[in-house]
Parts: structure tokens; sequence; C-alpha cells
């Protein structure tokens, strides 16, 4: 198994449409598939590569529990709400095939009608304000969508599971990487265009970034030493709620 993905999601009525995307865009590469979510889609149209976990978590706690049992030698995050571009994921792939364990991918994306893929100074992670602390070194890429090594994205404890939502978790992932003499890549070409709408108090990922992932992720990374202090356990996941309250009360 090449690569394992992992799609947290509330939108079962999308799963059939990823992953017919997802076999255009990983190709030649034998691969699998998790969607993790409240809602299951239990009818029996499911290619074996297809597998799905029910859970009332927040999308930190439901990509690491389904990445606990990730089969494939690089796994990925994709979020529910975007198009693939065919053969983005092969490219990918085709490129990190001599990379060492310790490398991983930014999956570069626009949104919103945006062409961020094609703005290297995008994916730097102090271009954007909220990133622009003292723990973050200047030329440190970020990583909102990635593509790991598996074993290497374990060894690290994966996702901070104490932020809520699967971004800026991932930017420690791939800022702790770098810290320890690893690189991050761009992915070859954009793997997906993702829609976007303004953010407002109403929806439940910007709450959960201004209310407790924005605040935790500043007092961590305002640390000058923070890389050095980044400290994970794989099985975080396991003291967090396993019913959001956020979304579910």
């Amino acid at each position: 198994m090449e690569l394992s993905v992992i799609c947290p999601s509330i939108n079962p009525h999308r799963w059939p449409s990823i992953v017919e995307q997802l076999n255009s865009s990983i190709g030649k590469y034998p691969y699998e598939v998790t969607f993790v979510g409240p809602q299951l889609d239990v009818s029996d149209k499911w290619p074996s590569n297809v597998f799905q976990l029910e859970s009332f978590a927040c999308p930190s706690v439901a990509f690491q529990r389904a990445a606990g049992s990730a089969k494939g030698r690089f796994l990925a995050f994709i979020p529910d709400d975007m198009s693939l571009d065919p053969l983005g994921f092969e490219k990918a792939l085709d490129f990190m095939q001599d990379k060492p364990d310790n490398h991983g991918m930014v999956l570069r994306y626009s949104e919103g009608g945006g062409n961020q893929d094609l703005n290297p100074e995008y994916w730097r992670g102090r271009f954007h304000e909220d990133q622009r602390l003292p723990g973050i070194k200047e030329e440190w890429l970020l990583a909102p969508c990635f593509l790991y090594n598996t074993n290497h994205f374990k060894s690290l404890g994966g996702l901070d599971c104490s932020l809520e939502h699967v971004n800026l978790n991932g930017h420690s992932v791939a800022y702790k990487t770098q810290h320890n003499g690893g690189k991050m890549h761009l992915s070859p070409t954009r793997i997906f265009q993702a829609g976007w709408q303004p953010p407002t108090l109403g929806m439940v990922l910007y709450r959960a970034y201004l209310e407790n992932d924005r605040p935790k992720f500043t007092e961590f990374w305002s640390q000058p030493n923070a890389a050095d202090l980044y400290n994970v356990s794989f099985d975080n996941w396991k003291s967090q709620p396993q019913k959001w309250p956020r979304r579910y009360g």
C-alpha cells in the first residue's frame, strides 16, 4: 500500500465523488481512504480500499484515530469540500519516491477562485500574520494539507489534538520536521481546488480557530525555543473529548 488518505467529514453524500476523484488523482499507486465522521454510508457500493470510521470527535481527533490504522507508506490529509486535480497525487508520490523518510510535502491547493497554489510565498509560514511568532523561523513552510511518510508522522506524535481543527496543528508537524533537519517540499502541481466563503461566528471550525486553536498555538510558538519543546504523543487524541462539545454540546 503506497498511500493512506484520511478525510474527516460530516458529509457522506460527498464521499462517492471523492473516491472517483482519488482514483483519477492517485493514478498508478495503490491506496486506501478512510472517511471519519458521525454519519456513515453503510451501503455495499464501496470498493475494498474504502473504509469508514464512526467518530463524533473534533476533526483532529478523528484524523489521528484513523491514522493509527493507516497501512500506506505515505499518509495524507484532505478536506471534503474540494475537487481533486487529475494525477496530482500521482505526481506527488513520484516526487517523494527517493526522498528521505523525514521529508514531507505541502499539498498545494487553491481556494475561493484564487491562485494560492501559484504563489510560493503563500506556503511560507511567516507570510501569514498568525504565524509571525518568535518560535517560527523565517524560511519554514507550513502545511495545512500534507503528505508524510507514515512512520515519520507517527514518530513526531502526529497532530496535537488539543487543537480541534486540522490546520494549525498541521503547521506544527511541518515546523518540527524542518527543525529536526527534514525538508518540506511543495507538491509538484496543485492537488485540489477548494471552496471558500468568508468566515463567520456561525461556522464551528472558525469558532474553534478563534476560541481554542489560535490562542493555544500562539502561546506555544511564541516561545523562541518552541520547536525544541514540541513533544506530542501519538495517543494524545485519547485524552480529548470523543464527542466534540463545540458541535454536539
